[in-house]
């Protein structure tokens, strides 16, 4: 019995330990599948994230940006420019504590951190993610996130770099206007590429930390100008410190551009119109905004451009602040909006040099063609008045045009039916692009029966047409259609495309792209139709009856129109204020230059809110001062 007990014994003993090997060995495989599962899900689910963990590690690439390249005026003289600035930088994968990172430089900086996140998210709409949402939101960057640091806030953050490994700055070239608001409306503006726009241009090399051209020639002229951006990879120790370099590829700056603008005129320009503003804004007890344009009306060029209220681009090249961008938006006088070029607005009578072109190419008129105005037009019924009471009698084209008759231009736009008018209305490129190289422009509108009927679901009744013939009613063109008007009508009949870049030129300064002027189309009128026209232009100046003798420059002759356009009151014009035109050219017999002026919600006439800003544009450019030998105008 007690050999049977013992040998029981020693089996149930065998027997546990059997038991206690097949468990380890159980917990030994189970470990080890555990950590093959691990293994696996670590290389197939989240390799990606963690090889780039580990490459930001080691290599780190500072995007050296390429200067954009100048722009020039006509006389080589420099608008916009380069200058160095001190920017952060922040690598998103080497941050640790994203939000308390971020959050401390902007406390450090004295910045709002919604400003850093919003740069740093490229608006992907993360408010405050942890830091996979980070990287997950973000490139592996680096991202600039602030610029234009001061000496004191670089010298803050080197003293802290150990607390920042992800952060550092760097100096780059950043965007000036050294004059400020000037020109702004056709200079533009730059800013960091969003993300729709990366996109649609990373195709074309664009990268997400781009700055790019947001308006202007900034925007049309991008391409050429950005460059070719370059890099230097160093190789970075756990702490973010640079420890080698691996390599280098220098930046290619970007082209000049070359521009017809005359800075001079330009300048002086703007103090035209800033000067009548305030004038006007005066006596009306609220700022208004308006228009200038001048051109070379034998080839296109566009000497000057002026569209107020206008910024300063220099807000946006540095990252501008969101309270100031909001106020830019808030603007009611919208001062981001190019009235010269974007504004449809019923042009007046400045419209009347197109009713006359009709009747005169129809061969429905002459020279010597005649209409009697006594003070309103019945059309059967519906009475349209003139502005003088009374009527100006027994009148010829170009007296009518002197005269600026309503009356006789309502019977001639009447007779002549909304098809010709419109036909030789856009023969002038009225209710088309000009094809001008910058963003934005309107067709205004070219109104027609099958417009209002598309538009309105309406008819098109007669009254239509003889609103129209006197630049009222649906009519809308820009001041940029109404200067190829004028300009057209200067030069002979011939139409050009406006243009600002003459020439596109590399760093040395050889051309690597010409402008030549781009005829866009022809006036059909004879030299004797257009003689006509201009005599009567050349009567609103000179002649004792004309609407603009105010701005006669003794012993210079040169010709213009007015328009006075009558606004119904409405929610955004609540007073009905009137807008006032002028277009003029000079000198008379061989023009230089064509100008288009226009001053929105001025109230008063053209002739007194728009004219004398036209007189001193041309006495600047041709160099006329008045109180010469017997008060004739001099050349200086």
């Amino acid at each position: 019995m007690a050999g049977t007990l013992v040998h029981d014994r020693d089996g149930d003993g065998a027997a546990q330990r059997l038991r206690r090997t097949l468990a380890l060995f159980a917990v030994i495989g189970l470990a080890i599948a555990l950590l093959v599962w691990r293994l696996a899900v670590m290389q197939l689910d989240q390799g990606a994230y963690f090889g780039r963990l580990a490459d930001q590690n080691q290599l780190r690439t500072i995007p050296m940006e390429a200067p954009r390249g100048l722009m020039y005026d006509r006389h080589g003289f420099v608008i916009a420019r380069n200058r160095p600035s001190f920017v952060v930088q922040v690598v998103p994968m080497q941050l640790v504590d994203a939000r308390g990172e971020v959050d401390a430089i902007a406390r450090l900086l004295g910045m709002h951190s919604e400003d850093l996140w919003r740069r740093l998210l490229r608006q992907n709409g993360v408010t405050y993610p942890d830091f996979r949402t980070l990287a997950a939101a973000v490139p592996l960057g680096p991202i600039d996130i602030a610029e234009d640091l001061t000496p004191a806030n670089v010298a803050k953050l080197s003293e802290r770099s150990d607390r920042f490994p992800g952060v550092s700055v760097q100096l780059l070239p950043v965007r000036e206007y050294p004059h400020h608001a000037l020109g702004s409306h056709f200079l533009g503006y730059v800013g960091q590429i969003t993300e729709p726009e990366y996109r649609e241009r990373k195709a074309s090399g664009y990268g997400r930390n781009d700055i790019v051209g947001k308006d202007g020639l900034e925007a049309t002229y991008d391409r050429w100008l950005r460059g070719r951006s370059g890099g230097r990879q160093i190789k970075v120790n756990s702490s973010g410190e640079a420890v080698a370099t691996v390599g280098e590829l220098r930046a290619v700056p970007g082209n000049d551009l070359q521009l017809s603008i005359d800075w001079h005129l330009q300048e002086a320009a703007e103090s035209a119109v800033s000067a009548q503003i305030r004038v006007l804004s005066k006596s009306i007890g609220h700022p208004i905004g308006a228009a200038a344009i001048v051109m070379d009306p034998n080839s296109g060029e566009l000497l000057a451009l002026v569209s107020k209220p206008n910024i300063d681009p220099n807000d946006f090249s540095a990252g501008i602040a969101s309270k100031k961008y909001d106020a830019y938006l808030s603007d009611p006088l919208r001062s981001l909006f190019n009235r010269a070029i974007s504004g449809a607005y019923p042009t007046g009578s400045t419209f009347k040099l197109v009713t006359a072109s009709a009747a005169l190419a129809s061969g429905m008129m002459t020279a010597g063609s005649t209409r009697y105005c006594g003070g309103a037009f019945d059309l059967n019924g519906y009475v349209f008045y003139d502005d003088r009471a009374g009527g100006h009698g027994s009148l010829s084209l170009p007296q009518a045009i002197t005269e600026s008759c309503d009356v006789f231009f309502y019977q001639v736009g009447h007779q002549l039916g909304i098809d010709r008018i419109d036909k030789y209305a856009a023969a002038y490129g009225i209710g088309k692009l000009t094809g001008i190289d910058l963003p934005g422009e309107t067709t205004g509108t070219l109104p027609s029966p099958a417009w209002k009927k598309r538009v309105f679901k309406d008819e098109w009744y007669s009254g239509d047409t003889v609103s129209v013939s006197i630049g009222q009613g649906y009519l809308e063109a820009s001041p940029l259609q109404m200067l190829d008007v004028v300009a057209a009508i200067a030069n002979g009949g011939t139409l050009y495309r406006p243009h600002l870049v003459t020439a596109i030129k590399d760093g040395h300064g050889k051309t690597l792209h010409s402008v030549p002027p781009a005829v866009a189309g022809r006036i059909p009128l004879s030299t004797e139709a257009l003689g006509i026209i201009r005599q009567g232009m050349l009567g609103v100046i000179e002649s004792g009856y004309g609407t603009a003798h105010n701005v006669y420059i003794p012993g210079f002759h040169y010709a213009g129109k007015t328009g006075t356009v009558e606004n119904v009151p409405t929610q955004d014009n609540p007073s009905g204020r009137n807008h006032a035109w002028f277009i003029c050219y000079a000198p008379f017999e061989h023009p230089k230059i064509a100008l288009a002026v226009f001053m929105e919600k001025s109230g008063g006439f053209g002739a007194v809110n728009a004219a004398p800003v036209a007189q001193a544009i041309v006495q600047s450019y041709l160099h006329i001062k008045t109180g010469g030998p017997n008060g004739s105008g001099i050349r200086d």
